[in-house]
């Protein structure tokens, strides 16, 4: 009997140096919680009292302060680009407004000749132009990026699609005297995809090289085990593996990502269409070659 009762003593003691261990590190916890919230030090929770439901605690304390912090930089990074949006949205769009405002000013002057006033109608024309592209753009990438915007997905012929805008283009190429090498299999592949959207991606890539490129354009499809890849590269000699990393980035202000023929949107627009179609678009830089490539993964 005396037996019993020193082991229930010693449980009993055990129990409340438990308790009041755990209780101390509660209040250590709370204090702690008290300095995150209020005092907004951002130090994780430690403890003193070793138990394995209070570690289990902390780590899932941590774990959520770990998020929080995240979802602050997060926050704090979307501001600074929204910022730069608005930035760079006034600099594209005032920038032909202004243009245009001056040639119509200088087309008020009576003593213009008829060629000088022919001149700055053309050069009023194609301002205008200019801006009603942007617009165009800024509208599609809003629309791209909505979340109720749904592709209509079926299987198609790749190749015919994408001979099919190489073949409008043809005649830029040719004003750019560029040498466009295609590579493309006879084989038909196909795709299961939204046909437009690819086309627009195509369309988009073919329309980067266009401002930019210079010699020649290496364009080529293939077939591999698991996907379909779409690559266009051509010669550069001043973009940066900078100008690579941020290309598709809307509000990069980069010389070669976003100089004066563009407003850098078109390679947005064809990223967030990638992204939409499950599909990956990437660029690369090697040996003065900038390379954008389109994957798909194969159908089963």
């Amino acid at each position: 009997m005396i037996h019993l009762t020193v082991i229930c003593m010693f449980i009993a003691v055990v129990f409340l140096f438990r308790l009041f261990f755990m209780k101390r590190e509660m209040k250590r916890m709370t204090k702690q919680l008290q300095d995150y919230r209020y005092r907004y030090i951002e130090k994780k929770l430690d403890i003193e009292y070793f138990d394995r439901d209070i570690e289990r605690l902390a780590v899932e304390i941590n774990g959520y302060f770990d998020s929080m912090i995240e979802m602050k930089v997060e926050q704090k990074r979307t501001e600074e680009t929204l910022k730069q949006a608005i930035a760079n949205m006034s600099h594209d769009l005032r920038t032909p407004l202004t243009s245009i405002l001056g040639y119509i000013q200088l087309l008020e002057d009576e003593h213009l000749t008829l060629k000088e006033r022919a001149e700055y109608i053309g050069i009023v024309k194609r301002r205008t132009k200019r801006l009603q592209d942007l617009l165009n753009e800024f509208f599609e990438l809003s629309i791209v990026e909505s979340m109720d915007h749904e592709l209509q997905f079926q299987t198609f012929h790749l190749n015919q699609s994408i001979w099919e805008v190489l073949m409008n283009y043809y005649d830029a190429f040719h004003e750019r005297h560029l040498q466009v090498d295609i590579d493309m299999p006879d084989e038909e592949i196909m795709l299961y995809a939204d046909p437009a959207a690819v086309k627009r991606v195509v369309e988009n890539l073919v329309s980067n090289v266009l401002k930019h490129a210079s010699g020649s354009v290496e364009i080529s499809l293939k077939e591999e085990s698991s996907s379909i890849v779409f690559t266009i590269r051509n010669k550069t000699d001043v973009m940066t593996e900078q100008d690579v990393e941020r290309i598709f980035d809307r509000f990069y202000t980069g010389d070669t990502a976003r100089n004066k023929k563009g407003a850098g949107l078109g390679l947005s627009i064809a990223k967030s269409l990638m992204n939409k179609m499950d599909g990956e678009l990437f660029a690369s830089l090697k040996n003065h070659q900038f390379i954008m490539t389109c994957q798909w993964k194969k159908s089963t």
